[in-house]
């Protein structure tokens, strides 16, 4: 019986270390501390006047291009933009040959759940200077400091503004959200959140009529902005006439779980009315909806380029518990993806048309949504359900401050407001796609051309790589069963 229970002993020993080695190999497990951790360190200091010279500038207060301008930029804040024969240049500026080319506002994406050090190079590689993260505490993961980091300089990252977590009803959609059941405990937990610091309330799908009614007086009478879906037991119209600021994911109209209108399909246009009259603002988040594509077609997912930037145990994940997880959440049938991608693109257009206001978000980090990238691609959707170049870029810019009340900060390219910036090669209100020919971004006053970016990317990806002792302790398992196994022998 020893002898045997020896063997299994060895037996266990000789797998783990087997096991170990090839998932330390491939990356699915990794101890390494996040790539964009010691970014700040890395970047050190940089020159904090900085002139971007003869420049046409999309300011995003309207439709038009400014031609010929030099725009400075002074301690992280845009000092003075004017003619270049009418600028005069600093002495010891770090000039930036703006000929030929386009500065625009620098994007924001309005619905993420960032909850890694390495999604927020991401963001800022791909022109991405702020974020509004919808789920505060996720997994542990303290925002409210990050967000303290960010501005002080200590993280790399684009700025970071978070509701607190996420304030659900029963049956929650979620295990680790956290459910209120009556009015007495949610105005508590909004007063909390408030003295916490979070910067908006985010209601979700199935809280009480009653519960939500004080959700929304008790964030009105402190002062702060209530965001989220519009939950099933409060319906469209109480939220639309609620002083809710936004509606992520079109939800109230279409009701993603179910693959089907939330309103009558014929009725979409009077609701899209009240919705403008409303000022709501909407964020149809399509490209998170792509994910539900058949399992047959999931390799297109797995092998668009921008993937490499993502871990490989990130990708394990997406493919075998999160990705499964969320197709667990809706009604899934065959045609879903089709008709639900068809609802969106149709619910979008018809919202649009009736002058409803949109923000530019996406739900990272769902899976096979790359921070980044995929707001991008939603800015494609946007074009493709009738918006022109400007219109979809003044979702992700001056509509997004607009949102967060933050117009007097950021959103357009004025004097005053923070150096958040895209210096583009070609003109994106040609053709919205130009927004990813990129020479640099500038995130709060730090210059950073396309090169320094790709190599930060580089460099995140050669993070992934296991390290020596990642390599040798699973091999020292299988070394020491290999030895109890033949010191038995002997």
């Amino acid at each position: 019986m020893k002898k045997a229970l020896y063997y299994i002993f060895v037996g266990i020993l000789f797998l783990a270390g087997v096991g170990l080695f090839s998932l330390f190999n491939q990356g699915v497990l990794d101890f390494n501390q996040p790539y964009a951790r010691n970014l700040p360190q890395r970047l050190g200091d940089h020159n904090p006047v900085v002139a971007f010279q003869n420049v046409s500038i999309i300011p995003m207060d309207s439709e038009r291009l400014l031609e010929g301008q030099t725009l400075i930029v002074r301690n992280g804040v845009i000092e003075q933009i004017g003619p270049s024969s009418e600028i005069a240049i600093p002495a010891g500026a770090l000039v930036v040959d703006g000929t030929g080319k386009y500065l625009i506002p620098g994007l924001v994406d309005m619905h993420v759940h960032v909850v890694n050090e390495n999604e927020l190079l991401l963001f800022a590689a791909h022109g991405v200077t702020s974020v509004r993260n919808l789920w505060g505490g996720l997994n542990g993961t303290d925002h409210l400091g990050w967000r303290a980091k960010i501005k002080a300089g200590e993280m790399f990252g684009p700025t970071l503004y978070t509701s607190g977590p996420i304030m659900e009803g029963p049956p929650k959609t979620v295990p680790w959200m956290q459910v209120y059941e009556d009015p007495e405990s949610a105005a508590a937990a909004v007063a909390k959140q408030i003295e916490q610091g979070y910067d908006f309330i985010k209601v979700y799908d199935y809280i009480s009529l009653p519960v939500y009614e004080a959700v929304i007086e008790t964030a009105r009478a402190q002062g702060i902005m209530v965001v989220g879906h519009t939950p099933k037991k409060v319906g469209l119209e109480r939220v639309l006439s609620s002083g809710q600021v936004t509606i992520e994911h079109i939800s109230g109209f279409i009701d993603a779980d179910a693959g089907e209108y939330a309103v009558p399909e014929g009725e979409l246009p009077k609701y899209a009315q009240m919705a403008a009259t409303a000022s709501v603002y909407v964020c149809p988040t399509i490209a998170v909806y792509q994910m539900y594509i058949p399992n047959e077609d999931l390799h297109r997912l797995e092998e668009r380029p921008e993937m490499a930037y993502i871990s490989p145990g990130t990708k394990f994940m997406w493919k075998y518990i999160t990705r499964p997880g969320s197709m667990g959440n809706v009604t899934y049938q065959g045609d879903y993806p089709a008709r639900i991608n068809e609802m969106f693109m149709n619910t979008t257009r018809i919202l649009h048309e009736h002058g409803v206001k949109f923000i530019l978000g996406t739900d990272t980090d769902n899976p096979y949504l790359v921070p980044g990238t995929s707001l991008l691609d939603e800015l494609d959707y946007l074009v493709a359900a009738g918006f022109s170049p400007y219109e979809a870029l003044e979702t992700g810019t001056r509509n997004a401050a607009e949102a967060m009340g933050k117009s007097a900060e950021f959103g357009t390219v004025e004097a005053g407001k923070r150096a958040d910036l895209i210096l583009l090669e070609d003109n994106p209100l040609d053709d919205v796609s130009n927004i990813q020919n990129r020479d640099g971004v500038m995130v709060r006053g730090r210059w950073l051309t396309d090169v320094q970016l790709q190599s930060m990317l580089d460099g995140l990806v050669g993070s992934y790589k296991p390290n020596l002792g990642e390599r040798l302790w699973p091999l020292l398992l299988i070394g020491a069963a290999v030895y109890l196994i033949l010191r038995k022998s002997a």
